[in-house]
């Protein structure tokens, strides 16, 4: 009969660690290095291009306004002209039943030379 001894020793490899590969990390600094810029530059152009649109539209609108303001100011200049006619003035004068102002009822300000009056109806 035959004995035979054999102890075993257990191994723990929790504590193992790989060794870094300085290669790996040079590919990885370097693509870094190159895709950084290339990255900022594409943010950059977005950036812009989103700043364009919004100042386009923002332009756009202001345009819009201007064009209206345009016409609302042509309309109201046409309305004055109409309502400061001297036919409407006189209508308007007479069915309030104003006068012309007598002679001594207008007084002149500084050095105006009177216009000359019409007589009194």
């Amino acid at each position: 009969m035959s004995t035979v001894y054999s102890q075993t020793k257990r191994v723990e490899n929790l504590h193992l660690t790989r060794e870094r590969d300085r290669r790996r990390g040079r590919e990885l600094a370097t693509f870094l290095l190159v895709g950084l810029p290339v990255a900022c530059a594409l943010l950059a152009y977005a950036a812009l291009h989103i700043e364009t649109v919004r100042v386009g539209y923002l332009r756009e609108s202001r345009q819009r306004a201007l064009t209206e303001l345009n016409e609302e100011n042509r309309r109201l200049r046409a309305e004055l002209g109409r309502a400061s006619a001297p036919e409407r003035v006189a209508e308007v004068a007479k069915r309030e039943g104003l006068r012309p102002p007598r002679p001594g009822q207008v007084q002149f300000v500084d050095g105006q030379k009177p216009a000359p009056q019409e007589p009194a109806r």
